[in-house]
């Protein structure tokens, strides 16, 4: 597994699994490749792709929370084979929101955020 380094120099550093940092790029529409650099320029259409990405995760797990609590205030079984578990998942947004977070300082900065493997 490859790290992928993000910098800035309005935000430092962020370290991100390579094929985390693919799924967070081609929501904002952009390769990943080696080595790249999103300009200020490019930032505003970066962070409203992911705002978007992250808004529809929202209310898709909303719906699915809904739905369970329904159906277990109905006293039905929610999945017969579905066995407790202390692992609980790792969502997109989770994943994105540091990045996110650099893309919008480094916006009110006026500087790249640039990156490697």
């Amino acid at each position: 597994m490859a790290i992928v380094t993000f910098k800035s120099n309005a935000a430092g550093e962020i370290y991100m699994f390579r094929e985390t940092a693919e799924k967070v790029f081609k929501v904002i529409g952009k390769p990943l490749g080696i080595r790249g650099v999103l300009t200020p320029e490019e930032l505003p259409a970066a962070i409203a792709a992911l705002k978007t990405e992250m808004e529809k995760e929202k209310e898709y797990l909303k719906a699915v929370r809904e739905r369970e609590d329904k159906l277990f205030k109905e006293g039905k079984d929610l999945d017969e084979e579905k066995k407790p578990s202390i692992e609980q998942p790792v969502y997109f947004t989770q994943r994105a929101y540091p990045l996110l977070e650099m893309f919008e300082l480094s916006l009110k900065d006026d500087t790249p955020v640039v990156w490697g493997v």
